[in-house]
Formats: structure tokens, C-alpha cells, sequence
């Protein structure tokens, strides 16, 4: 490998890769073999351009891995995107307006009245709603900055798990549809999505299906479910109060994901390498040790395919990012309550 790491950094120094044949053959083996994985076909100029990038991705991966700080990062199907071009298909999900990231400041520095201390529980070692039988399979959310309306279904399925011990899948696509507050595929709060479901009730999956794309609104009231009366912030910049939260019900929570450590993230746990400029709705489905390093589970809507099979480990360190915890995931969470 170390011979290998040697011959691409020669090719990547002297520009050689620009064109496929010049190439070394174990790098020229390894583009073909992705290409087939990911389905992907090129024109002549767009193959010699994606194939640059690719490169460039590859060596990052390399020289990431060898700092050996308890992470793994892997080629995937964003390597042949620049980081300019993964963040704007895949990061522009959450709409914080200047009055929701004033709010948000007042919820950190003075606990919003909205706001549950959930870390008065005790709390076990770890927490896995997947292991009960409370989440969902992972999903994709495409081409659409849709992350906030995946990461309220996935609240809404664990909520309605804990209330009637059935797992049924719930429709992000009249999320992205009907709720005008929100702006669909440019973006949303979890906060209007609970909003919107405490009112008109959500759809399953079956009936209202993803698309991936803004469409008129299909909303079928009669066979909308009711599962939550509103919702409840959990108190900010707070590790025992998201673990603890944890305990009770899957949490919809906002993070930064806009920096090549999700982009090629493989394994292990996030520590650094992100900051808390929010920008991207998930789903903790739990906490664990990996490794001697406590991290929430936190499930991504990038496809299985993504990732540790579509889920991310980011450590529960309160005291980074002032507070706000690794990749901001303490600054905003939210359940909704029935």
C-alpha cells in the first residue's frame, strides 16, 4: 500500500492523471470498479475531469486515514463530486431564518420555556432504538435538500413506535409537499414539520411516496395518522439531556455536515473536523461506546450505502464548539410529543 500511496501522490504532483491511460494501472483498476458500483457513465471530457476529482478524493482519503484518530473515511458515492459540488447537493436542507437562529441563540444561553432537562433521568450505559425494533431502515433522500422532512419522519416513527409498538414508515414527500412553512426540496425546520403534523397528521410511506422532487400537494387527510400533539425542544448545549432524551424516544436533531469527514466518513467516531453552523437534520436513534469513545447514533438520509451503513457516530463531547457539542449536535434537538 505505502508503494502504492507513493505512485498516486507521483501521478496527482505532475498533473499525469488528467489523462486515463497515463495512469497507474492499480488506480485505473480502482476508477473502472467504482464507476460499475455507482453506475456512473461519462462523456469523454466529463470522465477526464470526474476522474481528476476522484483522484484528488482518493489521496485526501489516504492522507485522512493515516492520522489515525479513531475514524475511517472510504471512497463512496459522492468521489467523484468536489467538496463544492457534494455540499451543494447534499447540505442545503436546513432553512434557519435569522429569527429561528435567534431563537436558537436565546434557547443555548438561556433555556427556552419550551425547552425539557431530560437529564433529571437516569440514564443506562447505552441506548439503541434500532435494537427494539423503533427505526426505520435507512432512506435516500436524493437530490433534494429534504434532510429536515427525513429527520421529522424518523421522530415520528420512533414516537409512534413507543405509543403503539408498530414501526410504520412515514412520508417525508407530503412533508416536502403540503407544509408551506417549510420550503421542500430548499430546505426546513423540524420544528414546522411537528407543527404542521400536529395539525394535518402525516401519511405512510405507502400512500404518499418519495419522489425526491417538489410536487403539488396530495395530502389525504383520511388516511393521515395523527401522531403528535406538538413538540418539545430539548434543553440546548446539554449531553445528558440528548442521552437522556434518548431513553424516552428517537430525537430529531440539527448538525454542521458540511465538511469531508461526512463526505467520505466510513466508521468510527466523529470528534473534530466540524464545526455548529447547523445545516443538516438527522436522526439520534441512540448512544454507545466504540472503541472506549461514547458517541450518539445518529442516522443520515444518504442511502445505506453511505457511511456505517447509512448511520454516523459523533462523539457526545459537550465541550466542543462552546457547548454545542461535536458537529453541533447538542444545539438543536427536538421530539415530537403525542
Amino acid at each position: 500500500m505505502n508503494k502504492l500511496i507513493l505512485l498516486l501522490v507521483a501521478i496527482f504532483a505532475t498533473s499525469a492523471f488528467a489523462h486515463l491511460n497515463s495512469a497507474a494501472p492499480e488506480l485505473k483498476f480502482l476508477w473502472h470498479t467504482w464507476k460499475q458500483i455507482n453506475s456512473k457513465i461519462y462523456s469523454e471530457a466529463e470522465e477526464i475531469h470526474r476522474f481528476g476529482i476522484f483522484v484528488e478524493n482518493y489521496l485526501n482519503i489516504i492522507k485522512k486515514n493515516a492520522e489515525n484518530n479513531g475514524v475511517k473515511f472510504a471512497l463512496n458515492k459522492f468521489a467523484d463530486l468536489t467538496k463544492q459540488e457534494w455540499k451543494s447537493q447534499n447540505i442545503r436542507g436546513l432553512l434557519l431564518t435569522e429569527q429561528d437562529k435567534e431563537e436558537l441563540r436565546v434557547r443555548q444561553e438561556l433555556a427556552s420555556s419550551l425547552s425539557v432537562d431530560y437529564s433529571v433521568l437516569s440514564v443506562p450505559d447505552s441506548v439503541d432504538w434500532r435494537e427494539k425494533g423503533g427505526v426505520t431502515p435507512v432512506k435516500d433522500q436524493g437530490s433534494c435538500g429534504s434532510c429536515w422532512s427525513f429527520s421529522s419522519t424518523g421522530a415520528l416513527e420512533g414516537l409512534n413506535f413507543v405509543k403503539t409498538g408498530k414501526l410504520v414508515p412515514f412520508s417525508e414527500q407530503q412533508l416536502v409537499d403540503c407544509d408551506k412553512v417549510d420550503q421542500g426540496c430548499n430546505g426546513g425546520l423540524m420544528t414546522n414539520a411537528f407543527a404542521y403534523t400536529a395539525k394535518k397528521g402525516i401519511e405512510t410511506e405507502e400512500d404518499y411516496p418519495y419522489k425526491a422532487v417538489g410536487q403539488r400537494c396530495k395530502f389525504n387527510a383520511k388516511k393521515a395518522q395523527k401522531v403528535n400533539k406538538s413538540f418539545k425542544n430539548v434543553a440546548a448545549n446539554n449531553a445528558d439531556a440528548l442521552k437522556a432524551a434518548l431513553v424516552v424516544q428517537p430525537v430529531a436533531v440539527a448538525i454542521e455536515a458540511d465538511e469531508q469527514a461526512f463526505q467520505f466518513y466510513n466508521s468510527g467516531v466523529i470528534k473534530a473536523g466540524c464545526g455548529a453552523q447547523l445545516d443538516h437534520g438527522v436522526l439520534a436513534v441512540g448512544y454507545t461506546k466504540i472503541n472506549g469513545e461514547e458517541a450518539f447514533i445518529v442516522k443520515n438520509s444518504w442511502n445505506s450505502n453511505w457511511g456505517d451503513n447509512g448511520y454516523v457516530h459523533i462523539s457526545t463531547d459537550k465541550s466542543a464548539n462552546n457547548g454545542a457539542g461535536v458537529c453541533g449536535i447538542l444545539a438543536m434537538a427536538t421530539v415530537p410529543t403525542a
